[in-house]
């Protein structure tokens, strides 16, 4: 309700905190999708407060991380999400030999449990592919994991002056 009473009086700039705070799922898509639509058919600047990152995520064309009142990374969801620092998960027969084989291949690689990942771009994964076959190392699947939000945030706070703990 107080959304649309803010609308009647046809502001550029409108400023949320935490709008979608005691909604349900479906109200939740309902209110962001009404806030995309304001923004873009009525070149509304919208503004959310908000700690929901993943909601933030699926909301917000660009975002900033605030640490302790200053604003320590902004970005564009759609860099974002190119994934410029990718990891791609291959879960593989001999972890060693395909550890050793990328290593030599300048790549960064860290085993994990029974599967190996491995730091690469979107577009030079079918290049770690082709380097795995060729040296007979057998795929069993391949899973492309993009930084998070939630990741960007930490790596800011940590990198800008230390987020130590919630209530810091």
């Amino acid at each position: 309700m107080g959304l649309a009473l803010t609308l009647l009086h046809s502001p550029q700039l409108l400023i949320l905190d935490e709008p979608t705070n005691g909604l349900d799922p479906a109200g939740i898509k309902h209110l962001r999708d009404i806030l995309k639509n304001i923004a873009e058919k009525d070149k509304v600047a919208v503004f959310v407060s908000s700690h929901i990152l993943t909601e933030m995520e699926l909301m917000c064309d660009r975002v900033a991380v605030i640490n302790k009142g200053k604003i320590v990374e902004t970005q564009d969801i759609g860099e974002h999400k190119a994934g410029k620092e990718e990891q791609t998960i291959f879960g593989l027969k001999d972890l060693e030999k395909a550890d050793k084989i990328l290593k030599e291949n300048s790549y960064e690689t860290k085993i994990i449990d029974d599967k190996i990942a491995v730091k690469t771009e979107f577009d030079n994964i079918p290049e770690v592919i082709n380097l795995l076959v060729q040296n007979k190392i057998s795929i069993y699947n391949v899973i492309q994991k993009e930084k998070s939000l939630e990741d960007i945030f930490f790596a800011a706070t940590e990198k800008k002056g230390g987020q130590k703990n919630a209530n810091d």
